[in-house]
């Protein structure tokens, strides 16, 4: 038995509402539009994912005592090593349409969905509603202050409109350039198993469940979710539109410490799938079973989420390559809901009984049984331990946050749980809310907002390599879905609901923390502190999700919207800052001086700051920095792209697939300081550094063409007469000095009966090199060959081929009897010189 959902009040029993003629799917040959974009999103936001942001727990992150109009409880970003990116695919079939969107965010808010949905209503004319689906990319190092979710403000700062706007805006103009650029259009779904089998892209990191052996053919140990499939869409004549590829990983590369918004570990692999391509093709990467797995890669810092990005992406585009698409006729389901979270209705089945909690016990020192398993190993139900009114968050650790506020049970993983009601006033008086006002049970906590989507008749290609015409289920779930969650999702709906290829998106549509099934949760560990609803929450969404499938799926009638599916809230009411940017008559001039406090990344690793680029600079070790004077991050978000001389023209130079080189990608870093740094009502004065290192993309990094560079910014500055945001801009532009960009400086070394050459990259290097070497160190060169000098003058050619070994280039070669110099040069003209 599935969990009892109420349906619209208004319906009959066949599901049709009493004033509504039934509307049924129908078939139709796919029509697609897709596109891509930066989030305007402002340096000195809150940056989410990370609770030891939060001035409160220790401020990690801080640079200075910077203050920004964005920050509550959370300290603010001081600069961009990728910004937040979103891609959006519009597809339509038969008499049905979908707009799937994701971004860069550290988890999703359903009410991006709900605005959504009422906008592209108006736009298009269509109702949209159950349409859209927001995923997000759960990087720790995006903007996060747009939810109004009070709960998960330890995330990533108080609510603010103007963040929310921002997205929803760019959103909204994606989703209609996507609309706009409808084709006719072939897809295709292709499915793979064990596509990373060393780990080398992401690792299992919850060693909690190592001993779990809940499924019979997957034995107890590491596990992850194991899962990749890509959603292809081609023109009808099969020209590449782009794609969605889906796998889960946590975006925490860099780290809390890290100040700088950034993509991260997702990013790396986005940008590395890019640029195996010849064109700009829409690639955005979806969540699997992410919530228990950790990026791996090698090197460090930036440059690690490169090395990710090259691990995986040639698995990702062999997929995307045998994925067969066709333009046959397809019909295409929707469904969303609401599924009530309140506790005393939360159960899940299993084969030995349905698992409930006992009703709530007000009896003050109430105290459970604290015995949790049955002599079979069996979870005893119904669950007393769980006795948490209004919910409880932190459980799974040996001690409790506070030793006071707990539920009041004393047995791992209950002993740790602490109740709602404590935290929701500290979390109020945190982010300067006022606690007379705090309702209890918190609103977003009492539904979890869901959706599906069923595709019948579409082109696969499945995991065991064969090519057919079949029927896909997608779940979009409103949390980290963690790997057993996602194999017992995929299990279940084989099981119960017949469907034989299921695919999940975590992050998407709404909130709940971390999903775990209910024998996972219990082991404890750092996922269950961040659920609200105990065991029994997150398969209980899960089983909602089944019903509603189930229940649509199983024919074309189509549900009408649920007009209760969002909860009542204010996210709208709340007012736009009424602070205006400042007005920056200097923005678009050179700096003449570096300011004192001005943040690099790199100053840590020895890089001095300087006014703008040397005159000459070597591929590798060398880096342009410009430093200038722009507008309030306000309006600002500075575009810095790198241009090269051709002719009497200065040309964008541009990626293999086609897109500009800078600031909107990892080689342009960007940091910003406002002086004075507090308060936020003074009047002050931006500073903007930009930094690129000269390294190329691809398989080329060492191999930048040499010739003349400089850097362009594109900017704003506020010219006022706006009341409040969106605040009226008016450009600048400036450009650095020109610079050469010039070979690399080879070190050679000669020994042993051996002679290795490297590209020794800077300390302060952050951009990846070569895989089989190091951002701060030394690197191989590519095809690398050894000559030696003669006494006489001459140059003679050694025969001798390169191995790597730790770095290094190494050539089994003695020298002539007569040598008196040995050099070694790569394929690009990258040479280095040593005498013997």
């Amino acid at each position: 038995m599935l969990l009892s959902l109420a349906l619209i009040a208004a319906c009959t029993p066949d599901g049709a509402p009493a004033d509504r003629t039934p509307v049924y799917a129908t078939a139709g040959a796919p029509i697609a539009g897709m596109a891509e974009g930066i989030l305007d999103l402002p340096v000195g936001a809150p940056l989410g994912g990370y609770s030891s942001r939060c001035s409160y727990l220790g401020g990690d992150s801080k640079i200075d005592n910077r203050k920004t109009p964005y920050t509550v409880g959370f300290v603010p970003s001081v600069g961009v090593h990728t910004p937040a990116q979103a891609q959006v695919l519009w597809l339509q079939a038969g008499n049905q349409d979908l707009v799937l969107a994701r971004i860069d965010a550290i988890y999703s808010f359903d009410g991006f969905v709900d605005v959504l949905e009422d906008r592209l209503t108006q736009d298009t004319g269509m109702d949209m509603h159950g349409k859209v689906v927001v995923a997000t990319s759960h990087s720790h190092h995006a903007v996060a202050n747009y939810s109004e979710q009070e709960g998960f403000y330890l995330g990533g700062d108080r609510y603010n409109r103007e963040i929310f706007e921002r997205i929803t805006g760019d959103l909204e103009a994606l989703a209609m350039e996507a609309y706009d650029s409808k084709v006719p259009a072939a897809i295709g779904i292709g499915m793979e198993k064990d596509w990373d089998p060393e780990d080398r892209v992401y690792h299992d990191r919850r060693g909690e469940n190592d001993n779990l052996a809940f499924f019979p053919d997957i034995p107890a140990g590491s596990y992850k979710d194991p899962n990749l499939w890509v959603l292809r869409v081609d023109t009808a004549e099969g020209q590449p539109i782009g794609f969605f590829f889906d796998f889960g990983m946590h975006g925490t590369s860099l780290g809390g410490d890290n100040p700088m918004q950034s993509t991260d570990s997702i990013g790396g692999v986005m940008q590395a799938v890019q640029e195996r391509f010849d064109s700009p093709l829409v690639i955005g990467h979806l969540q699997g079973g992410g919530g228990d797995a950790s990026p791996s890669g090698t090197d460090d810092g930036f440059a690690r989420l490169e090395t990710i990005g090259e691990y995986g992406a040639d698995a990702i585009v062999d997929l995307w390559s045998q994925t067969p698409t066709s333009t046959d006729p397809i019909t295409m389901e929707s469904v969303s809901r609401g599924i009530s979270m309140a506790r005393d209705q939360l159960t899940v089945e299993r084969p030995y009984g349905t698992l409930e909690y006992t009703p709530y016990d007000e009896t003050e020192g109430y105290t459970p049984d604290n015995v949790v398993y049955d002599d079979q190993g069996h979870i005893i139900s119904p669950i007393d331990e769980f006795n948490a009114k209004y919910g409880g968050v932190f459980c799974g650790y040996d001690e409790p946050l506070l030793s006071s506020g707990t539920i009041g049970s004393t047995v791992f993983p209950y002993n740790g749980c602490m109740d709602i009601d404590i935290i929701s006033h500290l979390v109020f008086g945190i982010f300067g809310m006022d606690v007379d006002n705090l309702e209890l049970p918190l609103a977003h906590m009492m539904r979890a907002n869901t959706s599906a989507t069923y595709l019948k008749g579409v082109s696969m290609r499945t995991a065991d390599g064969q090519d057919s015409v079949d029927n896909a289920l997608l779940g979009f779930f409103p949390g980290e879905t963690t790997s057993m969650y996602t194999e017992q999702f995929r299990r279940r709906a084989l099981d119960e609901g017949g469907f034989q290829h299921t695919l999940v998106v975590g992050y998407a549509q709404d909130h709940e923390g971390y999903l775990l099934i209910p024998e996972d949760w219990l082991l404890g560990g750092y996922e269950p502190n961040i659920t609200f609803w105990g065991p029994l929450g997150p398969e209980h969404i899960m089983e909602g999700v089944l019903q509603m499938s189930e229940e649509r799926f199983g024919g074309d009638l189509l549900e009408p919207e649920d007009p209760t599916l969002y909860p009542t809230t204010a996210y709208e009411d709340v007012p736009l800052d009424q602070l205006a940017p400042d007005q920056t008559p200097a923005a678009g001039t050179l700096a003449t001086s570096v300011p004192e406090g001005l943040y690099t990344p790199l100053v840590d690793h020895g890089m001095a700051v300087q006014l703008g680029p040397d005159a000459v600079l070597p591929r590798v070790q060398g880096v342009a920095q410009l430093v200038w004077q722009g507008g309030d991050p306000m309006v600002d978000s500075p575009l810095v792209v790198l241009e090269r001389q051709d002719g009497g023209d200065w040309v964008e130079i541009k990626t293999r697939s086609g897109r500009p080189v800078g600031s909107d990608r990892t080689d342009v870093l960007l940091t910003w300081l406002p002086d004075p740094l507090y308060p936020v009502d003074a009047e002050q004065t931006h500073t903007w550094w930009a930094g690129w290192q000269a390294v190329s993309w691809g398989e080329e990094r060492a191999g930048l063409p040499e010739g003349t560079y400089r850097l362009h910014v594109h900017g704003n500055r506020y010219p006022g007469g706006s009341t409040s945001w969106p605040w009226a801009r008016e450009p600048y532009e400036l450009t650095s000095e020109p610079f050469e960009v010039v070979a690399a400086q080879v070190d050679v070394q000669v020994g042993g009966g051996t002679v290795s050459a490297a590209i020794p990259a800077p300390a302060w290097g952050w951009r990846l090199v070569d895989l089989d070497g190091s951002s701060v160190g030394d690197n191989p060169l590519s095809a690398a060959s050894l000559s030696w000098e003669l006494a006489d003058g001459s140059t003679v050619d050694d025969a001798a081929k390169a191995a790597v070994s730790g770095g290094r280039s190494v050539f089994a070669a003695v020298p002539p009897a007569d040598a008196v110099a040995a050099v070694v040069t790569d394929a690009y003209g990258n040479t280095g010189r040593t005498e013997l």
